[in-house]
């Protein structure tokens, strides 16, 4: 049979089933040349062990090493290069940004309170340049879904809760800081896994498409949003809530063609006709990988007929699919068990520490099925929740630093989790210039680094 023809007949054979046989199907088995094979015949039941022996050359060394580029990671990269250390970011992807670029959360939510009191801005020093460059790109939004009630001078960097930004324009702007701040960039990497001596994280493990390859380093940053790199070096951990709280994933997605008539953001963020909003959501694990495929594929074909139906209302027949994120957006999985775990109480009472090194202000969004806003201006993120049990020569940052479920919701958005990033990379730097473990490092001194990069920590009068 020619092989047109062939390739004819499986079309034929997928479009006889509906939809969601199709994908029951093609996730339960495989998708062939000759049509739909079974769950057997795709070799699911496969047991047993595949034994390997690899010898991973290390190509490289340095001071630091930040693994992930989202927007802790990049932050953090920025900050250990500003404080000394030679400093290497390795992200997955082809650009950096994270869930902010690839996802396409085109919205950096938590540089101080949503809601009065919001007198203070919580999240500044190096995260606030890095909007000061996308303010110089023209890439802040024109309009985003929440609301104000005071006017903020974002250009100067009195910014406001919420910084709705052109994803683009976000590319450029942390490949613009990366250069000017001396970090060295590795792209197109996946980190897999620690080097080890022992219980002490020495490196990390590549695979790209140079092959498998080790890079060493005094400290490594756990920048992967899932805590990675401390789950398989051995840190404890705790487990995404199972029900009631635990927050799902959501695939972002913008659509071109607004027409001048709708005025208002259209319920995301909006740059001229073009307008990015929160589509499809999906619950299970983000580390499940059949439950992240499955999570992939239902929700891009929802989010294409829901797109269809938006067509065909009228006034908004000119709006288009014009990107959906790279991938799914995940919230919540690991939260690595650290020197000290931040608690619901901690966030709600605004405890203070005496090594605080951040603050976030952000809500708790799905704190017992409601938005849950501070009545206090943030709370303090000390530094051992950066610090991993039983692991050492690696420092957290991002959405998997040591937290109960519900300071984390507020912690894991963007503006907090930049600070977080600033305070991870200054803490990595000092710690491998002066040959120091992070956990034994000196807090009073790393605050006083921090105050001089203007990073604000609600204390400048407690750090001579």
């Amino acid at each position: 049979m020619p092989e047109g023809e062939k390739n004819r007949q499986v079309v034929k054979s997928q479009s006889s089933i509906g939809r969601r046989e199709f994908i029951g199907a093609a996730l339960g088995g495989a998708v062939a040349a000759g049509g739909l094979l079974s769950s057997s015949a795709a070799g699911r039941t496969a047991t047993g062990v595949y034994r390997e022996e690899i010898r991973t050359p290390i190509v490289a060394r340095y001071q630091v090493v930040v693994a992930g580029g989202g927007p802790g990671g990049f932050i953090a990269a920025l900050a250990a290069a500003r404080s000394g250390a030679r400093t290497l970011l390795v992200e997955r992807y082809p650009f950096l940004g994270g869930n902010g670029t690839a996802g396409l959360m085109t919205c950096y939510n938590g540089f101080r309170n949503q809601r009065p009191p919001e007198a203070l801005q919580t999240v500044k020093g190096i995260p606030a340049e890095y909007v000061a460059e996308i303010v110089r790109l023209g890439g802040v939004a024109d309009a985003d879904s929440y609301a104000r009630e005071f006017q903020h001078d974002v250009a100067n960097g009195d910014i406001p809760y919420c910084v709705g930004f052109d994803p683009e324009a976000a590319k450029v702007a942390t490949l613009n800081m990366v250069k000017k701040g001396g970090v060295e960039l590795r792209l197109h990497s996946w980190v897999v896994g620690p080097m080890l001596d022992g219980s002490r994280v020495t490196g990390v493990i590549v695979e790209s498409k140079s092959g498998r390859q080790a890079i060493a380093a005094d400290i490594v940053i756990d920048a992967t949003g899932d805590g990675d790199i401390a789950a398989r070096a051995g840190a404890p951990f705790m487990s995404p809530a199972r029900k009631g709280d635990r927050m799902g994933m959501s695939l972002m997605y913008r659509l071109g063609g607004l027409p001048p008539s709708i005025k208002d953001s259209y319920g995301g963020i909006r740059i001229g006709d073009r307008v990015v909003k929160w589509g499809p959501r999906f619950g299970g694990d983000g580390l499940d990988v059949e439950n992240l495929t499955r999570a992939e594929v239902e929700t891009r074909l929802e989010l294409w007929d829901r797109v269809q139906t938006m067509r065909n209302k009228p006034g908004t027949e000119s709006v288009y699919l014009m990107q959906t994120a790279t991938g799914i957006g995940v919230r919540e999985t690991r939260r690595i068990l650290g020197e000290y775990v931040v608690t619901e109480q901690d966030a709600i009472e605004c405890r203070r520490f005496g090594d605080v090194i951040a603050i976030s202000s952000n809500p708790m969004p799905s704190y017992h099925g409601k938005r849950f806003f501070f009545n206090h201006e943030g709370f303090d993120i000390p530094y051992r929740s950066l610090v991993p049990k039983k692991v050492e020569g690696l420092v957290l940052t991002g959405r998997c630093i040591s937290s109960e479920q519900a300071p984390f919701q507020s912690a894991r958005s963007m503006a907090p989790a930049m600070a977080i990033g600033h305070a991870s990379g200054c803490a990595a730097a000092m710690a491998a210039k002066g040959n120091v473990p992070p956990r034994k490092l000196d807090v009073k001194a790393l605050q006083k680094l921090l105050l001089s990069q203007n990073a604000e920590l609600r204390m400048q009068q407690r750090v001579g």
